[in-house]
């Protein structure tokens, strides 16, 4: 199988009611996903499953004006301390079609790391691993040998065959010589025609 591997940066902040993160218990990431193939690529889309238990500090007050690249969770489940919060982190990857056999695509994520910092941010990075298979390659056709049965006879010499290409050219003329409208024959030499 090959791997193709990246990985996913989050950073969530919470309500100021609940103060700041203190501790994560349990995070999990799982990638959910669809694909579909056109003629170039295998497009895989859905989301990554993001859900995590924290224990926050209501007494520790978090940083008032924050980034935008912070991701306001506004609904958080309690039970007893700890806060229970899921978001879908959207996913969306394009592959190359060939070379890949589209029904072994496998996503998997793993090292998921939570950092929480003083100023309430909880950041969550993950990588997540693309496993498939690659297509066995064609093996290239081998040449046989042409045989050929027919046997050409001295007496069927080349002039005997231009004759007879003659005599089918001579015919084709009078087919077209009787269409009703004329028509005029030009030779291009091989070497002015452009591909």
């Amino acid at each position: 199988m090959q791997k193709i591997t990246w990985e996913i940066n989050e950073a969530f902040i919470f309500p100021e009611t609940y103060g700041c993160p203190v501790k994560a218990n349990d995070i999990h990431v799982k990638p959910r996903w669809e694909q579909q193939v056109d003629d170039l690529s295998v497009s895989l889309s859905g989301i990554y499953h993001l859900s995590a238990f924290l224990e926050f500090d209501a007494g520790k007050e978090r940083e008032k004006q924050l980034s935008n690249e912070c991701t306001l969770i506004d609904e958080v489940e309690w039970q007893e301390k700890q806060g229970y919060f899921e978001y879908a982190i959207p996913l969306d990857v394009s592959l190359p079609k060939e070379g890949i056999v589209h029904s072994s695509i496998q996503l998997n994520t793993r090292d998921v790391d939570v950092q929480l910092r003083e100023d309430g941010v909880c950041n969550i990075k993950c990588h997540v691993d693309c496993l498939y298979d690659e297509m066995p390659e064609e093996s290239p056709e081998v040449a046989h040998p042409f045989e050929s049965n027919s046997v050409i006879l001295h007496s069927e010499t080349a002039t005997d065959m231009v004759a007879n290409a003659d005599s089918e050219e001579s015919i084709l003329s009078e087919f077209l010589w009787d269409l009703e409208e004329h028509y005029t024959r030009v030779q291009i030499p091989l070497n002015k025609i452009r591909y």
